[in-house]
């Protein structure tokens, strides 16, 4: 980077910058900008430019939320919540008489207020939340959970930090109520696509297992493990080869009774922050079923950051799923598939096209009789084979063995699937004999998620003890009379594979392992899908297989097997094939070849360019009533385009309304006539039309009750504000004292804040945005914009076009943060207040830290930061004096 030196005599100490004004956002450990010592981040920041779970809503069966808590009060809706303890819809809190903590904590880790200047950012901020008050001490508590389970059929996404104090008591078979409450929230909420049903896994540690509650293992309920800051799993955590993800659980600083906030543990406070992701997920795709859901978080999970050490579970595997990262998942019994990662999830949520719910879940069972015998220190290992014939793909496994044997503590159980995967189904767990009675208990597995169910799955059963006796003293013997397996997954359309990449290809693999994920050549036919959504850099992508393929950083040997693709956040090149091909190509200014086919191209945000090898007067098409533009370049094949900026064709550079007026209104819908309508004159000029640049090179309870997970107390979160004033097609607006919201129009807008925390959007048209006093979110969008934030921490997004931020010298403590800055677009950061006498002896460097590159400035031995970039695409920055200040473009 070129450096240029300026002069300045004050000493500046920057702040940290954090995406919300709220105080302690810095004390939320797994938010991507916080202070405190760890180097896992939920990876929310960049969702949070979109996303905050608007419309979602969000329910919390727990004692009664709090509700007046000045970080709950904006996102709780009264007019849905439910206390099944008293029964009434008409709730009060009795400041004499405060409900159980334990609600409300977990309540501020879902949906606590953002930018309202105190306690904590709730990771889904713009959702409803809803509270199922439930009182665990009362004898009422098992039924009026099961009553607040069925009425979340009602609800999006409902948060169930709670399980049974002993191991399985909450046993389906022997309580059948309990497992029909779940029924009803996954076959009817949603309007059919399912209620996300999200569990604490348990804190029981080395004494149990997560697998030994039904209400935990079910394949309806999504079970989530604690993670310490270190990435190490937390010491509480109940493992089990039912676990699908894991976050945060330890210090984790939420809202608290009487309007304060606080640290708390447990897999309680990590179950809330998978609600709120799913709420932001459910917000980018409302159609996604709640086993899309599952599948997601499980594809999204991160293993990067966690730890390899094994204390009581079985660590890390992969399993036999050929679709991830160009091989298996990673799984461990303690983490699931990894820690949340929002940004991923979403992402995959956004480019989604399955729809998997209760009423397409396809099941297959199979059931061995046996008269297989366990003798303590004579037969202390039996196996037992069973046999899947139907082709299905693996989402959950259950099983469930009749087997007398009284010293359960000293079992482990495995099921090992045909693909070799061996999960742990009982533990030999540490000091205990007992743990209950297993007999016909149902234990599942999410560890073979993407495998194929036909083929032979293997029971083994050990006894540690082989010392173990009966009260005789003759060595203790049982019997295992039958063994009944059950697959539940996906039968359908099953050479329709989507293969998932994300940044991990590039950061975990290496060798032998790095070399086999290298290589994607789909055997099966069927319409495939490479879907590179939660990439963050740069992807190059040749369906034809022509040209190389690289994703994260990883050259792939790809062919011409795989007919659609997706891409991420990165400046992306796209190339098709001559199949028709689906082609969405995410943020980013993206690049498209047009390849002949019925295809669909989105180029999604950024500015995007398509480069078609064919003259206009080739072409013929229109613009279609939902916006798309249709183009056809070979008689019977019609391409569909839509967010596109740039056509580059052989005669010349168009813009979209350019391309669209010269093909005209009427799209293209059937096949094209043999020789298109020529609409170019014989000398080759446009009619009309002014090419925008010469045609370029094409570019390369207690006992038998549910109980809440004890919280140990510990620290607080916030919300993006929500959409208010709205002017169209202003060309002047002016806010007021207080906190404005104001929204300009097509035009060229001067919108201006004045003092308070204000939100400025110019939408379309060449902006200029003032901020003034206060903590202003400012919003470009289209066009070339000017924002100057002002006094105060800004919250600073161009959006499309060429953009200037302007910084003021003398409000450098007050540090902005700028969200999409990207030279590609021609942005710039203008700073001003920066005389021509003071231009020496200062140097400026970019540094990163964590997904934060921060513009510093060195002067006198002092460095102060400038501006922090989030989310920002090319960053290739040189230093030039102005009249206004220094430049940085």
């Amino acid at each position: 980077m070129e450096k240029t030196v300026i002069a300045s005599s004050a000493t500046l100490v920057s702040p940290d910058a954090f995406y919300t004004t709220d105080k302690y956002e810095k004390k939320q450990w797994y938010l991507d900008g916080s202070t405190m010592d760890s180097s896992l981040s939920i990876d929310v920041f960049s969702v949070w430019a979109d996303y905050t779970g608007k419309g979602v809503k969000v329910g919390v069966i727990d004692s009664q939320i709090d509700f007046r808590h000045s970080d709950l009060k904006g996102a709780y809706d009264t007019s849905l919540d439910y206390n099944f303890a008293l029964g009434t819809g008409n709730v009060s809190i009795d400041p004499a008489n405060l409900p159980h903590l334990h609600g409300t904590a977990v309540a501020g880790i879902i949906s606590a207020e953002g930018d309202n200047l105190v306690g904590t950012v709730g990771i889904a901020s713009g959702a409803t939340l809803v509270g199922y008050g439930i009182d665990y001490n009362k004898s009422t508590a098992v039924s009026d959970i099961l009553a607040a389970l069925d009425r979340s059929a009602e609800l999006d996404v409902v948060n169930n930090s709670w399980s049974f104090s002993s191991n399985f008591a909450d046993d389906f078979g022997r309580n059948p109520e309990y497992g029909a409450a779940l029924l009803n929230p996954v076959m009817n909420g949603r309007d059919g696509l399912g209620t996300s049903l999200v569990f604490a896994a348990g804190n029981v540690g080395t004494g149990g297992s997560s697998n030994y509650h039904n209400f935990q293992n079910s394949p309806y309920t999504i079970a989530v493990g604690a993670v310490d800051p270190n990435g190490a799993a937390s010491s509480f955590t109940s493992v089990g080869a039912n676990v699908l993800i894991s976050a945060a659980g330890r210090d984790v600083f939420t809202t608290t009774l009487n309007e304060r906030w606080d640290h708390f543990n447990g897999t309680s406070f990590a179950a809330p922050a998978v609600s709120a992701a799913i709420a932001l997920m459910l917000e980018a795709n409302p159609e996604l079923g709640y086993r899309d859901v599952q599948e997601i978080l499980a594809y999204s999970a991160r293993r990067e950051g966690l730890s390899d050490t094994v204390t009581f579970n079985d660590g890390w595997t992969t399993n036999g799923a050929t679709n991830f990262n160009g091989g298996g998942l990673h799984f461990s019994d303690a983490f699931g598939y990894g820690f949340l990662n929002v940004h991923d999830a979403v992402r995959l949520a956004e480019t989604w096209t399955d729809q998997q719910t209760y009423a397409n879940l396809a099941s297959v069972s199979k059931t061995v009789t046996t008269n297989k015998t366990l003798v303590a220190g004579k037969t202390d290992m039996i196996a037992v084979d069973l046999v899947i014939d139907k082709a299905m793909s693996v989402e959950h496994v259950q099983l469930s063995m009749d087997l007398r044997w009284t010293e359960t503590g000293n079992l482990d159980v495995y099921l090992v699937s045909p693909e070799g995967t061996k999960v742990r189904l009982m533990y030999d767990l540490p000091g205990t004999d007992r743990v209950g009675n297993v007999r016909d208990f149902t234990f599942s597995s999410v560890a073979s998620m993407g495998e194929m169910a036909k083929g032979t799955w293997t029971l083994e059963i050990h006894n540690r003890n082989p010392d173990a006796v009966l009260k005789s003293g003759d060595p203790m013997s049982g019997t295992l009379s039958d063994v009944t397996l059950t697959v539940l997954g996906n039968a359908a359309d099953l050479d329709d594979d989507t293969y998932v990449y994300t940044d991990e290809l590039g950061l975990l693999y290496d060798g032998a392992d790095l070399a086999e994920r290298s290589v994607l050549r789909d055997t099966d036919g069927g319409t495939d899908t490479l879907n590179a959504a939660a990439i963050t850099s740069g992807s190059t992508i040749d369906l034809s297989g022509k040209s190389a393929t690289k994703l994260a950083g990883v050259t792939i040997a790809m062919d011409a097997s795989i007919e659609n693709a997706f891409t991420g956040d990165g400046n992306d090149t796209v190339r098709g094939s001559n199949a028709a091909n689906v082609v969405g190509t995410g943020r980013g200014n993206d690049t498209i070849y047009f390849s002949f086919g019925n295809d669909v191209l989105d180029g999604g945000a950024g500015q995007d360019t398509l480069v078609i090898d064919a003259t206009l007067g080739s072409l013929t098409g229109g613009l279609a009533a939902d916006g798309t533009l249709h183009i056809s370049a070979r008689a019977g094949e019609v391409t569909s385009v839509a967010n596109v900026e740039t056509f580059v064709l052989a005669n010349g550079s168009y813009s979209f309304a350019q391309l669209s007026a010269a093909l005209g209104d009427a799209p293209v819908d059937a096949p094209v006539d043999t020789v298109p309508v020529d609409t170019v004159p014989v000398d080759g000029t446009p009619d009309a039309l002014a090419p925008a640049d010469p045609a370029p090179e094409a570019p390369a309870p207690a006992p038998e009750e549910p109980v809440a997970e004890e919280p140990v107390a510990d620290e607080p979160a916030a919300t993006p504000p929500a959409d208010e004033g709205r002017a169209d097609y202003a060309t002047y607006l002016t806010g007021t004292n207080g906190d404005d919201s104001l929204e300009g129009g097509e035009g060229a807008d001067h919108i201006s804040g004045g003092a308070g925390n204000d939100r400025l959007e110019g939408n379309a048209g060449a902006d200029m945005l003032l901020g003034g006093a206060g903590n202003d979110v400012l919003k470009g969008g289209d066009g070339n914009d000017w924002l100057y934030g002002g006094e105060g921490s800004d919250r600073l997004y161009g959006g499309d076009g060429a953009d200037t931020f302007v910084l003021d010298f003398a409000d450098i403590g007050n540090i902005d943060t700028i969200f999409d800055f990207d030279t590609a677009e021609g942005d710039r950061i203008l700073l001003t207040g920066v005389g021509a006498d003071d231009m020496s002896g200062a140097e400026f460097t970019l540094t990163e830290a964590g997904t934060t590159m921060i513009l510093q400035m060195t002067l006198n031995g002092s460095t102060h930061d400038v501006v922090r970039l989030r989310g920002y695409g090319e960053l290739d920055l040189s230093m030039a004096e102005t009249d206004l200040g220094l430049l940085c473009a």
